[in-house]
């Protein structure tokens, strides 16, 4: 028998079939999330200390404070996050009457964060990786020519475009087993189930890809 969680990752369909008629529970869903903000946090700080040579000496004290302040929130607003994309897919598929409780549809769209623990972690490498072998300059943060083009650097670094598809390729696996979650969370047919992850997952790439000046 394999592990639940490879099964989650390669038969998600046959795992969740399983799981429907038990009552839900929270508790691993809840840290397999809380291990995607854990790792996001640890990334969003090194971004911060990677940045701030850019800004003037008066203002590094200030982001020093905040790169903590974000590693700390990350995990918060990652729990956050889970219950907001729980509702959106208990809400679009109650227009196609979809059956099953707010909390079974909570608890199966926190297994579908398995891949996001994955691709979270080598973005974690890439980043480390950059910011130890990337320098920037200090910026005039009064000329907006200036800002713009440091704007530019850092969303078109190879770092962050590498980032981005990564995230990209895993959220895309992560949406796979959403969709068989939804199929039996909320008794839905797997068209039905797939058009309820698929509308908010398309539109969360899109937004990717056009925050990269790619389109």
């Amino acid at each position: 028998m394999s592990h639940p969680i490879v099964e989650v990752l390669l038969n998600p369909d046959a795992f969740f079939r399983k799981m429907a008629d038990r009552a839900p529970e929270l508790m691993l869903p809840a840290a397999l999330v809380l291990v995607t903000g854990i790792i996001g946090g640890i990334a969003a700080y090194l971004i911060t200390n990677m940045l701030t040579p850019a800004f003037p000496a008066e203002a590094q004290g200030i982001l020093g404070i905040i790169a903590v302040a974000g590693a700390v929130a990350t995990p918060i607003f990652s729990l956050i996050g889970w219950v907001v994309v729980a509702i959106i897919f208990y809400a679009i598929s109650s227009v196609f009457k979809g059956r099953g409780s707010l909390k079974k549809t909570l608890e199966f769209t926190g297994y579908g964060y398995v891949p996001t623990i994955l691709s979270s972690a080598i973005s974690l490498v890439l980043t480390a990786q950059f910011a130890s072998s990337f320098t920037l300059p200090q910026i005039d943060f009064t000329d907006p020519a200036a800002v713009t083009a440091f704007q530019a650097t850092i969303t078109h670094s190879p770092m962050m475009m590498a980032v981005v598809g990564i995230t990209i390729v895993f959220l895309l696996w992560s949406a796979n087993i959403w969709i068989f979650g939804m199929k039996h969370a909320r008794n839905l047919t797997l068209k039905n189930a797939a058009i309820t992850v698929g509308v908010p997952v398309g539109i969360y790439i899109i937004y990717q890809i056009v925050s990269l000046g790619v389109i």
